[in-house]
């Protein structure tokens, strides 16, 4: 007969097991399922329930709390799913929205300056109309019969030849036709009398490029004819609304067409020259190579030069002459020879033009009087000492020629030069 022990510990599992029947475990297993079940879910925080997950209502509380917390963070709710669709303007919109608003403002500000821009160009236009008309105007009064220039006028001083000359009026189209377009594309270009002549007294310039509707004047028998062709493309394309053809110095004028030239037609300038047997020979030119002669004497205050004639002693005060000033003693030039005076008084106009004032004096008649009575030596040495200190472009050249000579002359400006492929 066996011995049975006695049991120590009656809860033991094991032995517990033992007096459960078959139902009784299937029921403890279920049991203890659940409650390991309900235990992970009760552990489980409310962040590692997906949103998605979660009732309607939990869901507007998370959403509203994120809401306000980005709104107190950064100002604006930021993340897509957050915003209220039919009373917030996400933020990748606002950001939009903000862009366009900056380039609309920058657009705004430059359209501004653009106007700005524009009429001031075309205030400035205006008064070079105004100063161009003026010019014209002027110089049509001062060839009408019994005209009289006021004293203190800086224009041509009155001569018996003057009074004979008649001019048509001012044709409008050829004012309109020499204003310069302010918006053209240009260059800066310095001038050999570093503009010390001249109100504003720049020495370098604005100058417009040439363009095709500038060969349209250029090819214009009517203004070739009458040689106005030259002063109506240097004001179209003289960008200084200070400063006309008129008021240029020749040397001034001289830069000017070169560059004009080089810039439209290239640098090189082919003309005909004649070598030591006075045979013709074809030759090219480098404009670029040319040299510069700058004004190398200051003027007073008033613009004006000195010099003490070496036999009389007189002291002069006298101008540069301007394209103006040439352009009219040319005219009258022109009219004496058409009314047959037989004696050429190219010098004297040039020199009563010149002298503004000698010994104190500054009466025009009394200059004109000076001037006809002037010694041949300080008439001269007078025009030696102004043709020293004038500026420019040197226009002489030295070129070889065909036989292994060279000759040196003075650079021919013909119509291959504003027309090297045109036939007129």
């Amino acid at each position: 007969m066996s011995e049975i022990k006695p049991s120590v510990f009656p809860n033991n599992q094991p032995q517990k097991n033992k007096t459960l029947t078959e139902a009784e475990k299937i029921e403890a297993y279920e049991a203890e399922k659940i409650a390991v079940t309900n235990e992970i879910y009760n552990s489980q925080t409310q962040s590692d329930t997906p949103y998605e997950h979660m009732s309607a209502v939990e869901q507007m509380r998370v959403r509203t709390e994120a809401q306000l917390r980005q709104k107190q963070e950064m100002g604006v709710v930021k993340e897509p799913y957050l915003s209220e669709k039919t009373s917030t303007v996400n933020y990748q919109e606002q950001q939009k929205n903000n862009e366009y608003n900056e380039q609309m403002r920058l657009r705004d500000e430059q359209l501004k300056k653009n106007i700005e821009q524009t009429d001031n160009y075309q205030r400035m236009s205006r008064e070079a109309m105004d100063r161009n008309k003026e010019y014209y105007e002027q110089k049509t009064m001062e060839t009408k019969p019994n005209y009289q220039p006021q004293p203190s006028s800086p224009a041509m001083t009155t001569n018996p030849t003057q009074v004979l000359i008649q001019k048509p009026a001012v044709d409008p189209y050829i004012i309109e036709l020499s204003q310069p377009n302010y918006n053209a594309p240009f260059d800066v270009v310095p001038l050999p009398s570093k503009g010390k002549l001249y109100r504003g007294k720049k020495a370098n310039i604005k100058l417009a490029y040439m363009t095709t509707a500038d060969e349209n004047i250029l090819t214009s028998p009517n203004l070739l004819k009458n040689g106005e062709f030259l002063e109506i493309l240097i004001n179209r394309k003289l960008l200084e609304p200070e400063l006309r053809y008129s008021d240029l110095l020749p040397g001034d004028r001289n830069a000017i067409m070169l560059w004009l030239r080089a810039t439209a037609y290239g640098e090189m300038y082919p003309v005909t020259l004649y070598d030591e047997k006075d045979e013709p020979f074809d030759v090219e030119i480098n404009l670029n190579e040319l040299k510069t002669i700058e004004l190398n004497v200051e003027p007073d205050s008033d613009g004006l030069f000195s010099f003490v004639m070496p036999i009389s002693k007189a002291n002069v005060r006298f101008k540069l002459l301007t394209c103006g000033d040439i352009d009219n003693i040319e005219k009258i030039l022109e009219h004496e020879k058409e009314i047959n005076i037989p004696v050429n008084n190219a010098s004297t106009y040039k020199l009563e033009n010149m002298i503004v004032e000698f010994n104190g004096e500054t009466n025009k008649t009394m200059i004109r009087d000076f001037v006809n009575y002037m010694r041949v030596g300080d008439s001269k040495a007078f025009n030696k000492y102004v043709d020293s200190i004038d500026a420019g472009v040197d226009l002489n050249i030295e070129v070889g020629t065909p036989g292994g000579g060279s000759i040196k002359t003075f650079l021919p400006l013909n119509l291959g030069f504003f027309w090297p492929d045109v036939r007129i």
